[in-house]
């Protein structure tokens, strides 16, 4: 037996040392670190629904247009407009179930002196209701211990 241990060059056939060349770089200065803030990037996802519609499916049809390729999000910004609050049925649960999985935040922007400022809490209830029940499908689905 001999003593080399595995991954040891056999005796005499070590490789040559390579010269390196001498060292010119200065020394780093000595003190704290230097810290440089780095801004935070969020991306905002702007759906747009202030355009002329006049059925709710007109509505449906442009908002699954506008978020069908959508990716997740730190903020989804939902604007409607008059006709689509006036014709649109049940908007918020539709905002709810397009967003409550892709976006950390959903705002929602209703005109100024309307009375759909209900939408908002509407769409708040059912993202509690979506994220909750696909909570329970996850947990249905998990394989025990």
């Amino acid at each position: 037996m001999n003593d080399r241990r595995p991954g040891e060059w056999p005796a005499g056939l070590s490789p040559t040392p390579v010269a390196t060349a001498p060292d010119d770089t200065p020394p780093p200065p000595q003190g704290p670190p230097v810290e440089v803030p780095v801004p935070e990037v969020r991306l905002v996802v702007t759906v747009d629904l202030t355009g002329r519609y006049d059925t709710h499916a007109q509505v449906s049809h442009d908002l699954y247009e506008q978020t069908r390729y959508s990716t997740d999000c730190h903020t989804a910004v939902v604007r409607l407009g008059e006709d689509a609050l006036r014709v649109g049925m049940s908007l918020g649960s539709a905002i709810a179930s397009r967003f409550f999985l892709a976006a950390r935040e959903v705002e929602i922007h209703v005109p100024a002196g309307t009375r759909w400022a209900y939408i908002a809490t509407e769409a708040q209830q059912h993202m509690r209701r979506y994220a909750a029940d696909h909570a329970r499908t996850l947990n249905r689905t998990r394989t025990p211990g």
